[in-house]
């Protein structure tokens, strides 16, 4: 019996095709789903077989086991088709189908890896494979995606933490009862080579084998030095599949070896307040231009297990238990040309070619780090009756645990250097290669290193003692760790035929523990960082369904997000001035349409919301001055809107739009202490009387547009079926647009005698981008297929990746060609 959600939608007429029973109710039954969903989706093609209407997909939520179409929630799908039709390789390119999600290159306390923002939200921490957290921070290829589901809005009653923004969820390609086997190649410019296999096999009548491949070895056109080789395997065996009780097993195995690409600087002209990307200048900086070394490597080895059990012990009772494990290791090395100074803005832009602008380099130093996670959710589902009204009610029970251990090194400086931003490095015609003098060294205290009170640390070089990027404070190594026990409640009660109510309650208990060790030796602090909450996440939804194809709802819901979230993705999981504050609050309001058009090929959806999210403050009692402060208060009101299905038998379309005001409504930033009181200041000033820095309001960005929120997003894709011309033929494409992006808001005090008002010293921006890309697919013989894609059509230069001092450029015009061939 495949898992389905019957019980909870309203009745779908049977000419849908689909057959919605009783079953799995956790998140990770959204792979279960898929099963059914594949059975209608050619395995090498990219046409979808029958009449079932895009929202008519199974979500697998564990509190709202229940379709797209009657789940009061924005949700954004990209299906299978279409992930192929792109030619997508990885969870950053399928998730660019989707408005309002941008991408941050991962700097500033996160690792670089995938870095998501939903609605300008960080979701780090929020992206699940078959609905059960992917612990690591690592670049995810999509060789072993059925589908990519985004669901937006404050998500806590479903997900537990964090999830201000949403939750990124993958579905994974899983077993299935029938014998097929797929090989995709592909080749393109920019040194672009792929292949895949996807060989599936039943074993009997209730038991199957499916196994993924990928090996990947890829660069980026326009980009120099950037490369990436990958390679993964995903197996999965499914029993009792087609019955009442069933068990997946998966394991999945993805290593990759890659330079990572950190951008372009994000530089001021001499005069102006606006700061943008260097390529944007005409100066000399190139968009091919590689900013770091040749020897910056990220690699990266990921083991996941996961086991799926789903159990129907009655007609009225289902119950599931999921449970993974995932193991994840990682040597990070990279470097960051972050700063240009005014000396370096001067000879960026003084039109003289005789003279070298310098940037500085910024980051950390080198790191290992070996991590590992481990999660339960089990669940009860019942269906009954009371007073006579249906109910469904799901009570469940989410156990994980994380640990991280990290390790990291040191460079030596070039003689008569005693700071790594002091590296000449140019803009203009950029060096890879390592400077005399610069290496990676690991510390071991007391045997290969020196740190005196103040100053950089020293070592031995080449018999000589040179100065280190690392001081006495610079951690040496690091270990965390995070246990989260939750308990979650969800119940909907039909008043009528069409209208229900859905109440859903979880609580979190959420522990987590930092051990720093420093360059010096010294523990900091001694005995450890911990960090203890309780988290409260309700929510609250009113659904009206007049009709088979009407959806009409009201939600309301929060998330509660601890200090020390993020044990494995951030570079400082707890910070000692932050835990012991409150957890940030988001509350969203969200009402909502998804209606089916006529014919029942396609659906329109819509959505009006206000998410708001607070900060946790901390106070001195003594003076009355801020102490500490865990991030920005904001509030995202928007509208989104999309379109998915068959216009006409042989038109096909996906299309989102998402307007955010997104804004800015309490900021800080920490002040300086004067050295001296002459001139005019360049950074906010700390008041009269403080002696150390402290968060001061920013008065310059309240009311702005919050930094990576595009204030309008668009994309479109689109597919022609040619086939009364030529019989296999198709054509395709898309179109990608996001506005312009606010990346950053510095303040200065106006005067060193009127420090409280401050003025803008520098706002950073990164253009809006259009992106066009085509594609031409010709199905033939048997399971054959030939395939164009042509990204980036009018070679434009967009950017990929953002930070506030940085962005990276898009690829330019790509080729890629493929062939695949079904048995």
């Amino acid at each position: 019996m495949k898992s389905g959600v019957v019980g909870y939608a309203r009745k779908r007429p049977a000419h849908l095709g689909l057959v919605m029973l009783a079953g799995a109710v956790s998140l990770a039954g959204a792979a279960h789903a898929a099963e059914a969903d594949a059975d209608a989706t050619e395995v090498s093609a990219v046409q979808v077989n029958g009449v079932r209407k895009p929202l008519d997909n199974d979500t697998g939520l564990s509190v709202l086991p229940t379709t797209v179409q009657d789940t009061p929630q924005a949700i954004s799908v990209i299906s299978q088709a279409q992930l192929k039709a792109q030619g997508v390789n990885s969870l950053e390119q399928a998730l660019r189908n989707v408005p309002g999600i941008t991408i941050a290159i991962g700097e500033g306390g996160t690792l670089n890896g995938d870095q998501f923002k939903i609605r300008g939200f960080d979701a780090k921490d929020d992206v699940y494979i078959d609905g059960l957290r992917d612990f690591g921070v690592y670049t995810r290829d999509s060789f072993n995606y059925q589908e990519v589901q985004v669901l937006k809005g404050p998500s806590g009653a479903m997900f537990g933490r964090g999830t201000t923004g949403g939750a990124i969820n993958t579905v994974s390609k899983t077993p299935r009862l029938q014998d097929f086997a797929t090989v995709d190649t592909y080749a393109g410019n920019g040194d672009y080579y792929r292949a895949l296999a996807d060989i599936n096999h039943q074993l009997n009548d209730t038991t199957a084998v499916r196994l993924n491949l990928m090996g990947s070895s890829t660069g980026v056109v326009d980009r120099d030095s950037i490369n990436s080789k990958r390679w993964g395997a995903a197996l999965s065996v499914g029993f009792g599949l087609g019955t009442d009780t069933t068990l997946t097993a998966s394991y999945l195995h993805q290593h990759d070896n890659r330079r990572p690409d950190y951008g372009i600087t994000i530089v001021q002209r001499p005069g102006d307040i606006i700061a943008l990307p260097a390529t944007e200048y005409g100066v000399g900086v190139e968009r091919s231009s590689f900013l770091g070394f040749n020897n910056d490597v990220d690699r990266t080895d990921a083991d996941i297990l996961t086991v799926r059990v789903s159990h129907k012990a009655a007609p009225w009772l289902t119950l599931t238990s999921d449970s993974r494990v995932g193991a994840y290791r990682r040597y990070f090395q990279y470097s960051t040309t972050d700063q240009c100074n005014a000396a370096c803005t001067t000879a960026l832009f003084d039109n003289n070619a005789a003279t070298e602008a310098y940037g500085g380099i910024g980051g950390s130093g080198p790191y290992d780090q070996d991590s590992w996670g481990a999660q339960n959710i089990s669940t009860a589902r019942m269906d009954f009756d009371v007073g006579g009204l249906k109910t469904q009610a799901i009570f469940g029970v989410d156990l994980s645990y994380q640990h991280n251990d990290k390790q990291f090194y040191a460079y030596t400086l070039p003689a008569g250097i005693t700071a790594r931003t002091a590296i000449p490095h140019p803009l203009v015609n950029p060096n890879p290669i390592f400077p005399a003098g610069y290496s990676v060294f690991r510390p071991v205290v007391g045997r290969n290193i020196t740190c005196p009170a103040s100053g950089p640390c020293t070592t031995s070089y080449n018999g000589a003692t040179v100065a280190t990027n690392v001081t006495a404070a610079t951690a040496l190594a690091t270990q965390g760790e995070a246990v989260d026990l939750a308990l979650f409640f969800t119940d909907r009660l039909w008043l009528t035929d069409a209208l229900s109510v859905i109440g859903s309650l979880r609580v979190d208990r959420y522990d987590a523990k930092l051990d720093t060790l420093l360059m010096s030796g010294a523990a900091s602090p001694v005995g450890g960082l911990k960090v203890k909450s309780t988290l409260k996440s309700p929510r609250a939804s009113l659904v009206y369904e007049p009709s088979q194809t009407q959806t009409y709802y009201l939600s309301w819901g929060r998330s509660e997000t601890p200090q020390g979230t993020s044990v494995v993705g951030a570079g400082t999981a707890v910070a000692l001035t932050a835990k012991d504050l409150e957890p940030e609050v988001s509350q969203i309001w969200e009402a909502g349409a998804k209606l089916g058009l006529p014919g029942g090929r396609a659906s329109f959806t819509a959505s009006v919301f206000d998410v708001k999210k607070d900060n946790s403050l901390q106070t001195d009692p003594g003076t009355g001055f801020l102490v500490a402060q865990s991030g920005e208060r904001q509030e995202v009101k928007g509208v989104e809107l999309g379109l998915t299905g068959k216009l006409t038998e042989a038109w096909t379309v996906s299309l989102g739009y998402a307007y955010l005001d997104a804004r800015i409504k309490e900021s800080y930033s920490n002040c300086t202490v004067p050295t001296t009181t002459a001139g005019t200041p360049t950074a906010v000033v700390c008041p009269v009387g403080v002696t150390v820095a402290i968060p001061v309001l920013n008065t310059v960005a309240v009311g702005q547009q919050v930094v990576f929120v595009p204030k309008t997003s668009a994309s479109v894709f689109t597919t022609y079926d040619l086939g009364h011309w030529v019989e296999g033929l198709s054509v395709g494409g898309d179109v990608t647009y996001q506005s312009k992006l606010n990346v950053a808001y510095t303040a200065r005090s106006v005067s060193y005698t009127d420090r409280a008002t401050l003025t803008a010293s520098r706002l950073a921006e990164v253009p809006e981008s259009v992106t066009l890309n085509a594609f031409a697919a010709w199905t033939f013989g048997e399971g054959q297929r030939l395939a164009v894609n042509v990204y980036n059509l009018t070679d434009r230069l967009n950017y990929t990746q953002v930070f506030g001092n940085r962005a990276v450029p898009a690829a330019g015009r790509t080729f890629i060609a493929s062939y695949s061939k079904s048995f």
